[in-house]
């Protein structure tokens, strides 16, 4: 037995055998329905005759190994010990187990000799691990005795890091949906010796549950999270970049659980959402008279993040009026509250967010300058989904899981042309429209095979708002706000009417040069 080393690229068949297994097993959800298709592809493309998975279980700290051979199950559920399994080691030392020829083996373990009574000569074991956990290993068995070692074992690690994401939904999708039959993937702490990771991270466990709403695992992602990490472990003050929909709260939890200030509370405003007469009020509180309607005395947001953090959402809206009480928070970490002359001192991180341009915002002089240049410290950029396409598969089994748990359903299967239309559509409302699409596929699905309306994501995207005129978007938003008499929010507004949220909508209107009176004729 012997581990990998440094191995040869792949050739150009081999890379078409890894595309053809990784769009057969992105089309299916649980490992029931994912492996038995995958060993069979592995078997004729890659001349290997038998397939096995072992999965951790940290409540009994075994190896459930499972066994395929030509798609049809040849060995269910045993549960062998960590270290009496090729899987177990391979699990545990995070490196390729091999072994060239079970025959020539002495005094094998109780687990390889099983493999050989089977009649399986070379076996081939690498370990299933993503940025979250460590979730087991797969292993190759051949019947015949396989010399080219070096270049097989490239391709196979080559998989084994391809389809250890799917794995990992797979399994959170059977326990799931069959929780008597398999266990949850566990996280463990990672060390010293792991190979092949993205990063290198202390505590794995911490690391877990800080990221455990953000799914994917694309280099952007990655990229994003390294940056996650490193400001985590100071206080500086962050700022969140990217459109609508592609998370910037979930990063900004993210940066809250990793820091200092995790035991403490996360508060987030959103700036746009709350009117400019009452936004001062609810960051900086009120004193009882303070102003009409001010009955009683009021804590604001800023008071409740001591010691904590503070999300500012929509930051390039804040009014005007409220920007320089804002930048002495950032300066000086002192404010009043409304009607109060006594100044209140306060320690909080401030993490602000925006899908706006905030450079040009400084030049019109919307925003000021000074403020911006203490929001900018360190500035984070959030991907789109049309730049994270490849974690579009993860995103599909993490949200079908969801719904389908929420719904008690039991959905095994994405048809492949439903996987490539949802890759190909451009998700202009990035992973919100993505969720709400599929939370709706899953309404509509009374079968274990997923329900896609297909007709939604081929509609012709030049009539969507993004690539309109300003003109002719100016004059569509117009023509809602009349109809709607003006009001913008609820479930008669002109943004229902649009189809986009009441933020967007306030969004487009300061863009496009609609002030509030003309909104209201």
């Amino acid at each position: 037995m012997f581990d990998s080393a440094h191995l040869p690229d792949l050739t150009a068949d081999q890379y078409r055998n890894l595309l053809d297994l990784a769009q057969l097993a992105i089309t299916h959800t649980t490992i029931d329905t994912l492996f038995p298709t995958w060993a069979l592809r592995v078997q004729q493309a890659l001349s290997f005759d038998v397939l096995t998975l072992g999965v951790y279980n940290s409540r009994t700290e075994s190896i459930r190994l499972d066994i395929w051979k030509g798609g049809e199950a040849l060995s269910r559920s045993e549960s062998l010990p960590v270290n009496s399994c090729a899987s177990g080691w391979a699990w545990k030392r995070q490196r390729s187990v091999i072994v060239q020829d079970l025959a020539a083996e002495r005094n094998l373990p109780t687990s390889l000799a099983s493999l050989q009574h089977l009649g399986i000569r070379s076996y081939y074991v690498l370990p299933l691990t993503t940025v979250r956990q460590r979730l087991g290993a797969v292993g190759f068995g051949s019947f015949q005795v396989i010399p080219d070692r070096k270049e097989k074992v490239e391709l196979l690690r080559r998989m084994s890091a391809l389809i250890a994401p799917l794995v990992e939904s797979a399994l959170a999708a059977d326990f799931v949906t069959n929780a008597d039959c398999l266990e949850a993937p566990v996280v463990v702490t990672s060390r010293p010796e792991l190979e092949h990771r993205p990063f290198d991270l202390s505590d794995q466990a911490g690391q877990v549950a800080a990221f455990h709403d953000i799914v994917g695992n694309s280099t952007p992602l990655q990229e994003l999270l390294r940056q996650v990490r490193i400001v985590a472990a100071t206080d500086a003050t962050v700022l969140l970049l990217g459109e609508t929909g592609t998370g910037k709260e979930l990063v900004a939890r993210a940066i809250h659980r990793l820091s200092a200030r995790a035991n403490s509370e996360f508060i987030g405003v959103n700036c746009t959402a709350i009117p400019t007469e009452l936004l001062e009020s609810e960051l900086f509180g009120h004193e009882k008279g303070a102003f009409t309607g001010a009955i009683n005395r009021r804590v604001g947001r800023i008071e409740i993040a001591d010691r904590g953090t503070l999300l500012l959402d929509e930051v390039g809206d804040l009014p005007s009026v409220i920007q320089p009480k804002l930048l002495r928070v950032l300066q000086d970490k002192e404010f009043e509250r409304l009607g109060s002359n006594r100044t209140v001192k306060v320690d909080v991180r401030l993490i602000a967010a925006t899908h706006q341009d905030l450079h040009h915002s400084v030049a019109e002089g919307r925003f000021r300058e000074d403020l911006f240049y203490r929001l900018n410290v360190f500035p984070i950029y959030i991907p789109p989904l049309r730049e994270r396409r490849s974690d579009i598969p993860l995103l599909l089994h993490y949200f079908v899981s969801r719904y389908a748990s929420e719904a008690k359903k039991s959905i095994a299967t994405i048809p492949a042309d439903a996987m490539e239309a949802l890759q190909n559509w451009s998700w202009p409302g990035n992973i919100r429209e993505l969720q709400n699409f599929i939370q709706r596929c899953v309404i509509l699905t009374n079968t274990p095979v997923l329900t896609v309306p297909l007709g939604e994501l081929r509609k012709d995207t030049r009539r969507s708002p993004g690539k309109m005129s300003r003109e002719v978007e100016r004059e569509l938003i117009l023509q809602a706000l009349k109809e709607a008499k003006g009001v913008i929010g609820g479930a008669w507004g002109a943004a229902i009417r649009l189809g986009m949220k009441r933020t967007t909508l306030y969004s487009k209107m300061k863009k496009l040069n609609i002030p509030p009176v003309e909104s209201s004729n």
